[in-house]
């Protein structure tokens, strides 16, 4: 489940940006080519999907000057630029200007927590070529294992991990301390099931082992986890300068494919985050992981 969706993002409006969502919420994965680089275009996207999750977070611009922190939500259509959260190694003085600077970024979902938002939107900006970002697809594994090994689905039925969100330790190295701070000030723990659905009714799983799981099911868990990593389920990107990857953090996870320092330090991706299922009702995943919910 993926689909590449050819339009131009600088004609965007309320129905294409309607035609992107329920492709999103359908498909968990959306990828749109060679578009321009000027963030202005995706935010109005994702403002008009639902908002911009991360909005405090945009405090630089794309050449990775410090702008502040916003004062409140900016609202795209109201300005002709948007500040950028930016993904890069690039540093100005001593200080990295973008989050997951450099090393290790291993699977993980931008999902910490229930009630956060469960979109994500990347979109490569300079120096991309040659670097690779991956996905796992978990709809498509739940299919295949309801075929192949319903025993190993139904056995998931009401079986819950714990979570603790630390900054993204356990699956990343530090970023700035600017960032890093930020993300320690909303350590956050949360139960969720393993088997999910979205808004658009998409079965996958929420199985997130690097961000501190804990089960009583651990045999389980590491069964399931070995049939989900398995290339078949996986979608990798291959950048090139203008690309755009939205993706459901509720139902799919991603890494990015080792490169060395040097290359990181030059690469710059745009990032945004935004509500897909939790859109129009912000506890809708949160319901759905209550544990009297199953009663």
């Amino acid at each position: 489940m993926l689909e590449q969706i050819d339009l131009n993002i600088e004609e965007v409006n309320p129905s294409m940006s309607e035609m992107v969502m329920k492709s999103l919420q359908e498909n968990l994965i959306v990828v749109i080519k060679g578009q321009s680089t000027n963030p202005i275009y995706v935010s109005r996207l994702i403002h008009n999907m639902s908002h911009i999750a991360n909005f405090s977070q945009m405090n630089r611009d794309t050449d990775g000057n410090w702008l502040g922190v916003p004062e409140g939500y900016i609202d795209p259509w109201s300005v002709d630029t948007m500040p950028v959260q930016r993904v890069t190694g690039e540093k100005k003085g001593e200080e990295f200007t973008g989050i997951f600077p450099v090393g290790e970024l291993d699977w993980h979902a931008n999902l910490n927590g229930p009630t956060r938002a469960d979109g994500v939107a990347l979109q490569g900006i300079r120096d991309v070529a040659g670097t690779v970002t991956s996905w796992i697809n978990t709809a498509v594994a739940v299919k295949a294992m309801k075929e192949e090994l319903p025993s190993l689905y139904d056995d998931l039925y009401d079986v819950w991990c714990d979570y603790r969100y630390e900054g993204g330790v356990g699956w990343s190295t530090p970023a700035n301390d600017i960032q890093y701070k930020y993300m320690m000030q909303h350590v956050n723990e949360y139960s969720m099931r393993v088997l999910q659905q979205n808004v658009a009714g998409v079965d996958g799983l929420y199985l997130y082992t690097n961000n501190n799981q804990t089960s009583q099911h651990s045999d389980l868990i590491e069964e399931v986890q070995k049939f989900l990593h398995q290339e078949r389920f996986m979608y990798h990107h291959e950048w090139e300068v203008g690309d755009i990857v939205l993706s459901d953090q509720l139902l799919t996870l991603h890494k990015r494919k080792s490169c060395s320092e040097e290359v990181l330090r030059k690469r710059l991706l745009h990032r945004w985050t935004f509500p897909i299922s939790n859109a129009e009702d912000p506890e809708f995943i949160l319901k759905r992981n209550l544990h009297e919910s199953l009663n």
